[in-house]
């Protein structure tokens, strides 16, 4: 049974819940992802692991509602039981001591970050943590973060002059000044498309969070894989975290705005459908 235990609203419609997985905690490693349904007619979603407790069997997630299914995620409350909690799905990120690692996220890509940070930091690594927010409110996972890192930038698009623009301004700072290992992206692809010709100057491997295309799908299936590259990605079996030279950006892009376009085809279709259908009853009602 999988019943949420905790559940905290970090915003109007960012929700952060803890569910009861006695058997999956064990097994989630960081950068893994799981599949929720809420109930046996939902769909299946998937989300990155925030945090896993063993002592109360628990993994946490953060997400923002922004469809149907997310709503009713989040109007979910303490006790209720989920229909279905599948994963963890994806090879999980290794946990290696490799020297300063540099980790940069945006808004809510901060989620998949934390728990990585996190591992890294037990063995020895050196964190540093760039994050960039359209406000000061929206920056809701910043202080978790921040914890985690021995040096932490942030950056407000609408801040204060010294911590206002872009989060690249501080990236070319810390490529410069430090002899960084690798560095792991959880951004917008145009950022990220950023990050890797900033880093591929000194020939740092960047890897990438391709959580967005995962995401979009109207359905997810861990055996379907996606176009990103010439050949076929599996996300539930490659994992989520890629390389980002062997990746085709323009390949992602298109992939994700064709996905979103038929998720909205198929919702006006379905609406129309149902208005159809509507009108059909009330003619045979009124004229027999």
């Amino acid at each position: 049974m999988f019943n949420i235990i905790g559940k905290q609203n970090l915003s109007q419609t960012v929700r952060r819940l803890d569910i009861r997985c006695d058997e999956l905690v064990a097994c989630v490693k960081p950068g893994q992802f799981i599949a929720i349904a809420v109930d046996a007619v939902s769909r299946r979603m998937p989300f990155m692991v925030f945090d896993v407790d063993w002592r109360r069997k628990c993994v946490s997630i953060v997400f923002e509602e922004k469809c149907e299914e997310t709503r009713k995620l989040g109007a979910l409350k303490i006790d209720d039981v989920l229909a279905l909690v599948s994963g963890p799905f994806g090879m999980p990120i290794p946990i290696e001591k490799k020297g300063v690692i540099l980790c940069v996220g945006e808004e809510l890509g901060l989620v998949s970050l934390i728990m990585l940070c996190r591992s890294l930091k037990q063995i020895g690594n050196r964190l540093i943590g760039i994050a960039g927010f359209e406000s000061r409110k929206s920056s809701l996972l910043e202080n978790q973060m921040r914890l985690n890192c021995v040096k932490f930038y942030v950056m407000y698009k609408d801040g204060m002059h010294e911590r206002r623009g872009s989060l690249i301004e501080p990236l070319k700072k810390v490529i410069k000044e430090e002899n960084v290992a690798c560095v792991y992206v959880d951004a917008s692809l145009s950022t990220a498309k950023d990050v890797v010709a900033i880093a591929a100057e000194k020939n740092i491997p960047v890897f990438y969070n391709m959580m967005e295309l995962v995401s979009a799908r109207p359905s997810f299936d861990e055996i379907e894989p996606v176009l990103v590259n010439p050949e076929p990605y599996f996300p539930a079996v490659d994992g989520v975290f890629v390389d980002a030279k062997k990746i085709m950006p323009g390949n992602v892009a298109r992939s994700v705005e064709s996905i979103k376009e038929y998720v909205e085809c198929r919702r006006k279709e379905i609406e129309s459908s149902r208005r159809s259908s509507v009108w059909a009853r009330l003619k045979k009602f009124i004229w027999g």
